[in-house]
């Protein structure tokens, strides 16, 4: 694959060439009468264009430490759990190639099995838990993940009132709302760093760190929480400027390239998640798809830094962004 994938898109086309090889048609965003918040995100990054600076070159430096841990660049996969089309190995294979392109793993719905597997890959691996309505499972989840050497913890609120597929509810008998004494009880307890996962307004962005909440993600799962709910990339700006300096911000949900890394960067953000890109690399192969995938995203990410005169992650900020008006 090395050698006949030349570029990020023919990653994602190689792996949606597999997965219906499998008989799994992929097709995200969905085109149709759902997604609408992850179709106008992507219609969003896709406004934003990059004001250069090419006279005065600069050497790049995209390292990023984040829960102690230092990364080559401020991606991340963000929390994944094994869907119906993956393969038993999938997700060791997603957590290998993470672990050799030196970026951070997450996972989300998983047994200990799958955990130990991401965690003996060498990198770094955060937990992220639901808001299962059984708070001893909450607990002894996070627990496990303690024992096990995750660098984090957290937790999908946006998963409160179940999850979407298509226009069906699914497991709002298992999950449910928590409440702010809840949870500020579960991250006082919680002996790693604790991220709260789902955040799409400045009230939520602002009781997540009134909780003690280390790092927050702008997210909407890829429309699996609420269908028209804010793109994450609109949402982002005005949440870093509320809480940006009390906890870290992250952001996900249907970032495809390194450009879009460094959107999003000068928007605020502090680093990036992929979820539904690394499901596609791995499909395409395995664990070195994962790998040069995210290889490539780094790559770019550093060409348009130097582009751009970023020498570095505390250099960038929207002054290097042009939007453009909407064109019909």
């Amino acid at each position: 694959m090395k050698q006949t994938l030349l570029s990020i898109s023919q990653i994602y086309a190689k792996g949606k060439e597999n997965l219906e090889k499998r008989g799994s048609k992929w097709e995200y965003p969905p085109d149709s009468d759902i997604g609408a918040s992850v179709r106008l995100n992507r219609k969003y990054l896709d406004s934003l264009f990059f004001e250069t600076k090419f006279f005065d070159p600069v050497e790049v430096d995209s390292n990023f430490t984040i829960f102690g841990v230092k990364l080559k660049a401020p991606v991340f996969c963000s929390p994944l759990s094994k869907a119906d089309f993956m393969l038993d190995t999938d997700l060791a294979e997603i957590a290998k190639g993470v672990s050799k392109a030196g970026a951070l793993m997450m996972l989300g719905i998983g047994g200990s099995h799958e955990l130990q597997s991401a965690v003996d890959t060498g990198g770094p691996v955060v937990k992220m838990v639901k808001p299962y309505r059984e708070t001893d499972l909450i607990y002894k989840k996070v627990r496990d993940a303690e024992s096990r050497g995750c660098v984090a913890v957290g937790m999908d609120i946006d998963h409160f009132y179940g999850r979407l597929r298509g226009d069906i509810v699914d497991r709002a008998e298992v999950f449910g709302p928590q409440s702010t004494d809840e949870l500020k009880e579960l991250i006082s307890q919680a002996k790693l760093p604790f991220i709260i996962k789902g955040v799409l307004s400045v009230s939520d962005a602002e009781k997540a760190a009134q909780l003690g909440a280390s790092a927050i993600i702008v997210s909407n799962h890829g429309r699996s929480a609420i269908d028209f709910s804010v793109p994450s990339m609109v949402a982002l700006p005005r949440i870093v400027e509320s809480v940006g300096n009390t906890c870290t911000v992250l952001v996900d949900t249907g970032f495809k390239t390194g450009n879009d890394v460094l959107k999003a960067l000068a928007f605020g953000a502090k680093a990036v998640g992929f979820a539904s890109s690394m499901l596609l690399a791995c499909a395409a192969d395995g664990a070195a798809g994962v790998e040069l995938l995210i290889n490539k995203i780094i790559a770019e990410l550093r060409r348009t830094m130097a582009a751009t005169g970023c020498p570095d992650l505390r250099a960038i900020n929207h002054s290097i962004i042009s939007q453009m008006p909407p064109i019909y």
